[in-house]
């Protein structure tokens, strides 16, 4: 079952990211005002309405939705797609490709502190 959901990862499930994210700025290709929508109606639940609910790192350096997605959006864009492994993320797959931009974009406003 592994091998078989892996090849079918591999064959479907990726995308050139580089269509949807600017290299050299890090900035989504989507509308933030958008895909607030999204954010605040799906991952606020669990994130936040400002995405610090859950910090990823510890008190002294602290990660959030909005410094993941700052930082590293290929990252964020991948774990918005797919999920995060070994926590109840859900992959947003059944999401258009220009709906999960739009989270993305949403996400990069939010505060990375």
């Amino acid at each position: 079952k592994a091998i078989l959901r892996l090849a079918l990862f591999l064959s479907k499930g990726q995308i050139d990211m580089d269509k949807y994210i600017d290299r050299a700025t890090r900035k989504a290709k989507g509308d933030a005002q958008r895909g607030a929508r999204f954010y605040q109606t799906i991952c606020a639940i669990c994130h936040g309405f400002d995405g610090k609910q859950i910090n990823f790192k510890d008190e002294k350096e602290p990660e959030f939705v909005g410094t993941v997605a700052q930082a590293n959006p290929w990252e964020t864009l991948h774990k918005i797609r797919n999920g995060q492994p070994g926590v109840p993320m859900v992959a947003l797959t059944a999401l258009t490709i220009t709906d999960q931009i739009d989270i993305l974009a949403y996400s990069q406003t939010l505060p990375n502190k």
